[in-house]
């Protein structure tokens, strides 16, 4: 079978491995890409991204759309027996293109970003149900999303499909021999709610010699600059950020409320380090951390919960700490693991294209 992926970012063509580039942006040549080295023999998967940083994409940008990219996968998409689109920044202008021809492979779109932010207005709704009249098949890594389209895409919402996220658990694995540093880490380049963390952190007043680090989002260090111990710092190479996740007691993901998938990731890569953590409850995560047996929830912005949480994490003794990381280690690789959804994916591939 011939799959064509189009995601929705840059991907880099390598003779040889980089370890500082994470999976999903690399292609190291004579080996599988992401997850889909896991599918059976048979399989060519082509790769057709956004391209290198021009001034064109940076009006794509600006319009929040990619226009390049689809127009290159519409020319070429009856070579391939599928086109699997990862967000719909580029997904809806492909499928808007392919709305007006007859011959066209299955189009299977990655909704990461609640097609339009989950935006619903006048405006920009209508056009979307336009682009997508012919309803390709949807997959979602939450599964609150299909509530989303029965409301406000009820056509679309037999096409859904939710198939949780998983992350390379043999690749994130704990680290007991790296010493403990008397920190809570908090990381992610966007969608963050560090305002309600850096807050709750403000108000606990025996911090018990613990301080702070938050990986991602500098600008917000002025505004907290009287508190010693809190430690701003930009994004950070992989290698070095799972040395911090190494060394801290435990990890805060601290996620504002929107309804579509995003910083899952980051919560399921320090759960498979073996890390005890708190997590928001939002749309995003509650598949993943209603049962988690080593992860404290918290309600989206409430700056009182997250101080308790906090102060409840602080308590524990260390081996308690390690003992619900572990926990959250085996929840992870058991129900969460990159080979899992790159199985369901492989099968609901199949039955597409099959159907």
């Amino acid at each position: 079978m011939k799959i064509l992926f189009t995601p929705n970012w840059t991907v880099h063509h390598l003779d040889v491995d980089d370890e500082l580039i994470q999976p999903p942006d690399k292609q190291v040549a004579g080996q599988g890409y992401w997850f889909f080295k896991y599918f059976p023999k048979g399989y060519q998967v082509d790769i057709i991204d956004r391209g290198r940083k021009s001034w064109f994409r940076d009006l794509e940008k600006k319009i929040k759309f990619y226009i390049k990219q689809p127009i290159k996968v519409f020319k070429c998409r009856n070579d391939y027996d599928i086109v699997v689109s990862h967000g719909a920044q580029s997904g809806l202008v492909y499928e808007l293109l392919c709305s007006f021809v007859k011959n066209k492979p299955p189009h299977l779109m990655f909704d990461i970003g609640g097609l339009n932010g989950a935006r619903i207005n006048h405006y920009e709704t209508p056009l979307i149900r336009f682009a997508l009249r012919k309803c390709p098949y949807i997959l979602v890594h939450s599964s609150r999303q299909i509530d989303f389209y029965r409301e406000y895409y009820p056509e679309l919402a037999p096409r859904v499909k939710f198939i949780p996220y998983g992350v390379d658990c043999k690749y994130f694995v704990p680290q007991p021999s790296v010493e403990r540093t008397r920190t809570l880490l908090t990381f992610g380049k966007a969608k963050r709610d560090n305002v309600t963390l850096c807050e709750a952190f403000a108000r606990i007043s025996d911090k018990r010699g613990y301080r702070l680090i938050v990986v991602g989002e500098p600008e917000l260090a002025e505004k907290y600059d009287y508190i010693d111990e809190i430690t701003f710092r930009p994004v950070i190479p992989l290698p070095e950020l799972m040395q911090l996740m190494a060394e801290s007691d435990f990890i805060v993901i601290p996620l504002p409320e929107f309804w579509y998938s995003y910083g899952q990731m980051s919560f399921l890569q320090s759960m498979a380090m073996g890390k005890a953590a708190i997590v928001t409850r939002t749309t995003s995560s509650m598949d993943y951390i209603s049962k988690a047996p080593g992860v404290i929830g918290v309600e989206p912005y409430d700056v009182d919960g997250m101080k308790q949480a906090i102060e409840e994490m602080m308590d524990m003794t260390d081996a308690q700490r390690d003992a619900i990381g572990m926990a959250n280690r085996s929840y992870a690789t058991s129900r969460y693991d990159e080979r899992e959804m790159s199985k369901a994916i492989c099968d609901y591939i199949n039955e597409i294209v099959n159907a």
